[in-house]
């Protein structure tokens, strides 16, 4: 037998699959770490079979699984029919459709098997797109609707105010060195913890979810308690009640840290505090008057 020869992929075909495979991988880590779609759309519903019960039989059925002559927009009511007349054929003519039946079983069970989604973490430098808005540009909008919600609920003659909003102030870069600092020690901080798994599955993480967020925050003492207070009632009005205690040991570490402080703040103004002098001064001799000559 001659071997066939190994065919090579021309070098710009090759290019062009890779940068669509590229493409693909950002385009599904972007969903993924779209949190304004995971806050304002539902988790979608599991799919179940649907049960049919005929003649006492029980037949399962794929909701959204199409049929193997490759049709599909085939719709549930119809994939119902042709698996019922598949059966009554099988009593009619014999053992021959049940064993096709039996040999499709396998393909089916394959189709039907649940696919994991992956994504290649750590995204690869070509992957990532530069932003438009960089965290300063954020900023600056931050401040920019919170100084007009402020100013507009203020009085009518501050229109002076409501000009210089628009001049971009001169303390936002240093704000936004504060807050890039601040983000930067909240994720090493949180990539160093990890949630519970098996011993088996010490190779592979779990996404952490906002209750171990708040958790992790509350035990280290690095955020204001109203900061977090906040994040907790939001949260809550969209994912329902937060049953942690991570918010309850800040409120106990600020307070055990509260009395030392007023200790040591005592201590320090009795060393600025000039001490009292306790001698009294001397009595003056009073010389008796004379009244006998």
């Amino acid at each position: 037998m001659s071997k066939q020869k190994r065919r090579y992929v021309p070098n710009a075909l090759h290019s062009e699959l890779s940068e669509y495979s590229s493409l693909l991988r950002a385009l599904e880590t972007s969903d993924h770490l779209d949190v304004a779609k995971r806050l304002t759309e539902p988790p979608p519903n599991k799919k179940r079979n649907v049960n049919k019960i005929k003649e006492g039989r029980r037949v399962e059925l794929p909701v959204n699984e199409d049929s193997r002559s490759g049709a599909g927009n085939s719709s549930p009511l119809a994939a119902s029919f042709n698996q019922t007349r598949e059966e009554e054929d099988s009593e009619y003519f014999g053992a021959g459709t049940s064993n096709y039946q039996e040999d499709t079983a396998p393909y089916q069970e394959e189709r039907t098997r649940k696919r994991v989604a992956w994504t290649l973490w750590p995204l690869l430098a070509k992957d990532l797109s530069v932003p438009e808005w960089g965290l300063q540009d954020e900023i600056d909008a931050i401040v920019r609707q919170c100084s007009q919600n402020s100013s507009a609920s203020a009085a009518a003659d501050d229109d002076e105010d409501l000009e210089e909003v628009g001049e971009t102030p001169t303390w936002l870069p240093h704000l936004t060195v504060s807050a890039s600092t601040f983000l930067s020690a909240l994720f090493a901080l949180l990539a160093h913890h990890t949630p519970a798994r098996p011993q088996s599955a010490q190779d592979r993480l779990n996404p952490i979810n906002w209750k171990m967020v708040l958790d992790i925050l509350g035990s280290c003492g690095h955020v204001d308690t109203q900061l977090l207070s906040n994040v907790r009632r939001r949260m809550e009005a969209i994912y329902g009640p937060y049953e942690g205690h991570g918010l309850d040991r800040l409120e106990i570490r600020a307070t055990a840290k509260s009395r030392p402080t007023v200790s040591l703040d005592a201590a320090d103004d009795a060393l600025l505090t000039a001490p009292s002098s306790k001698r009294q001064p001397p009595a003056q001799d009073v010389e008796p008057d004379d009244d006998s000559d």
